[in-house]
């Protein structure tokens, strides 16, 4: 998936199916495959020319809304499932056990829960909008300014 992005998002070309797999040496299995997921997440655009049978795909060339996007998609795949994976287990232990096994598994699992809510606060904060992003990006940057050390050195 990151290579046919990749592809895109570089060049700043518009591709088909068939390009791409020619200059990544993939399968169109799995081309399909990807393009259709990265399509779905919103990051590329698929279309086609007038009086053409093949679809054609562009990336977005706006690379902090693109990062906005894949962030929550890969939150929404990966992070809260395993968030809720987590919970499961939790419930899956017994209150009366209270084996020394059980209160550690209980105790990593709680820790994992904490890991992962400040991950999920920090997250909502930055990526609640594509403006907050660029905001963050802005106070960052302002931040890393030179210091008179970096200034001698030139």
């Amino acid at each position: 998936m990151a290579q046919l992005h990749a592809l895109l998002l570089i060049t700043g070309k518009d591709l088909t199916m068939d390009e791409m797999i020619e200059q990544l040496h993939i399968s169109r299995g799995n081309a399909s495959m990807n393009l259709r997921d990265l399509t779905e997440w919103g990051v590329i655009q698929r279309y086609r020319r007038p009086g053409d049978r093949k679809d054609i795909y562009r990336s977005d060339d706006d690379i902090v809304q693109m990062f906005t996007r894949v962030v929550r998609e890969r939150k929404r795949r990966e992070i809260d499932p395993t968030v809720s994976a987590i919970r499961d287990c939790l419930e899956i232990i017994p209150d009366s056990d209270q084996s020394e096994a059980a209160n550690v598994v209980r105790q990593r699992l709680a820790v994992l829960l904490e890991v992962f809510d400040i991950i999920d606060r920090v997250f909502e904060e930055l990526f609640r909008s594509e403006e907050s992003v660029r905001h963050a990006m802005d106070t960052l940057t302002l931040q890393k300014s030179p210091t008179p050390e970096s200034n001698s050195n030139s």
